[in-house]
């Protein structure tokens, strides 16, 4: 393996020799979708009339949301019951789509402790793992998923390596992976080098761009939820580098799925910069035939422990894409502080979204200077550090991306990953919007630093104190600490 990954599109025969050589082999399950052709067939049929990408277009095109719960357990049996509790004790069908996510272990492919998982989870009669193990299962299993839902179910394909798993959940008839480098090492990662990364991911983009060429559509999540500490510009950054990498393998189309701050001037401005970048830079770029979705997902920090505060939160968190106009809307559950999502939980997230959107009809945030002051910022924030990775990369986002860690121009905070450079700082102002309190090695432009740096000044003003280390900590608690 080459020290640099390029940003190129992988031919057949590089495709396949991957394929065959290093994913198929990774598990007993591999070998039950050996032929890509059969795979594609039967995942065109299985996924008639639920299709991701055509769900999320109809939804942009006719402006209505959709809401997407998510959901793991570890026996195929519990997904199936989950999933039909929702269904049924909701209006979710048929503006929504399901987001499932795997289990730590098959998240690291250490298939043996997720098989371990499983069998402890039927001896003690209740679910022993944090998600569902589809490796371990393979793709009968996965197709049964399938058929018990009326909805399109996307797979959170977290952590370094999900090409096995990718495979056998598209093969299912599920329509959408995920195809996030940057991201997976800033959130999931510690050791993986983001070379290596971007090639495991282009594989992830290569499938889907196959099966979208075959005829059964994929639309691929490219999220920024990171470390649900970072700057509105770094969300946007990851997004539309990311957009670049996955266009390049045949991608047509993208879920970006946003991470919350929890502002909604700040965060409506974020998610409405990357859209318009992601197009501008693929155009730029030649892949002109890319369509973006806009989604959000809820605020990744620490989720408050009271049913009645994560009830507010969840409102919170579906106010700001309804208020945005983006048709994806994400739903966390009051189980989240504790533990892993349960149906109860979901089912009540899923009205509560449902309830807002009545209440909330088709308002939206008016354009206003505040709005439009604090695009102009993440956008130049944005274009910088694209331009800077471009020019050291002569033009190659993947060896700019590379380079700008190395650098220290790519950088956030609290993240596992000892790749990141670390000298970040962040707090939050007046407001609740995220600002730089320490920028490290970032290359932002002085009038950007400046504006943050006023930002910051009001919150000191009001407090009456400066912004330091303890504010820092202080703000990572916001949203968790009761009164």
């Amino acid at each position: 393996m080459s020290e640099k990954t390029f940003n190129r599109k992988f031919s057949d025969e590089q495709f396949f020799k991957i394929r065959d050589e290093e994913v198929l082999p990774q598990w007993e399950t591999g070998k039950d979708i050996a032929d890509l052709d059969e795979c594609i067939a039967a995942a065109g049929e299985l996924s008639r009339g639920k299709n991701h990408a055509l769900g999320l277009k109809a939804a942009k095109d006719s402006g209505k949301h959709i809401l997407i719960p998510q959901f793991g357990r570890a026996l195929t049996e519990y997904m199936i019951e989950g999933i039909t509790y929702v269904e049924g004790e909701t209006d979710l069908v048929p503006d929504g789509t399901w987001t499932l996510y795997s289990d730590s272990y098959t998240r690291k492919n250490d298939y043996r402790s997720a098989a371990a998982g499983i069998e402890r989870s039927r001896k003690e009669g209740m679910s022993m793992l944090n998600g569902w193990p589809v490796v371990n299962y393979g793709v009968e299993e996965a197709r049964k998923i399938t058929e018990a839902t009326r909805l399109p179910i996307h797979f959170v394909t977290c952590d370094e390596d999900a090409r096995l798993a990718s495979e056998i959940v598209l093969a299912a008839g599920w329509t959408s992976n995920s195809v996030s480098s940057l991201q997976e090492c800033i959130a999931h990662a510690k050791d993986i080098p983001l070379a290596e990364e971007i090639r495991l991911m282009q594989y992830n983009a290569r499938l889907s761009g196959i099966y979208t060429e075959k005829g059964v559509p994929q639309c691929p999540w490219n999220p920024s939820h990171l470390t649900g500490y970072d700057s509105a510009g770094f969300h946007c950054f990851v997004h539309v580098s990311e957009a670049l990498l996955a266009a390049e393998q045949g991608v047509k189309y993208q879920f970006l799925s946003h991470g919350l701050n929890m502002n909604l001037v700040q965060d409506i401005a974020m998610i409405r910069v990357t859209e318009r970048l992601c197009y501008e830079y693929c155009r730029r770029f030649g892949y002109a035939d890319v369509e973006f979705f806009t989604g959000s997902f809820p605020f990744l920090g620490a989720w408050a422990p009271g049913e009645e505060e994560a009830n507010a939160m969840i409102a919170w968190n579906t106010i700001i894409p309804v208020m945005g106009g983006f048709p994806g809307v994400i739903l966390k559950c009051q189980d989240e502080a504790l533990a892993t999502p349960t149906k109860e939980g979901m089912a009540k997230s899923v009205r509560l979204a449902r309830h807002m959107l009545t209440l909330m009809s088709t308002q939206k945030l008016p354009d206003n200077d505040e709005l439009r002051q604090e695009e102009a910022m993440i956008e130049l924030e944005v274009r910088t550090l694209m331009e800077k990775c471009l020019e050291i990369g002569d033009g190659d986002i993947a060896i700019g991306l590379c380079a700008g860690v190395e650098a220290g121009w790519v950088d956030t905070m609290v993240t596992p990953w000892k790749h990141s450079n670390g000298k970040v700082l962040l707090v939050r102002d007046a407001e609740n919007a995220v600002r730089y309190l320490e920028t490290g090695d970032i290359p932002l432009p002085r009038e950007v630093k400046d504006y943050h740096r006023e930002k910051i000044a009001e919150r000191e003003q009001r407090d009456g104190r400066q912004a330091d280390f303890d504010m820092v900590v202080e703000d990572i608690q916001f949203a968790s600490i009761l009164p």
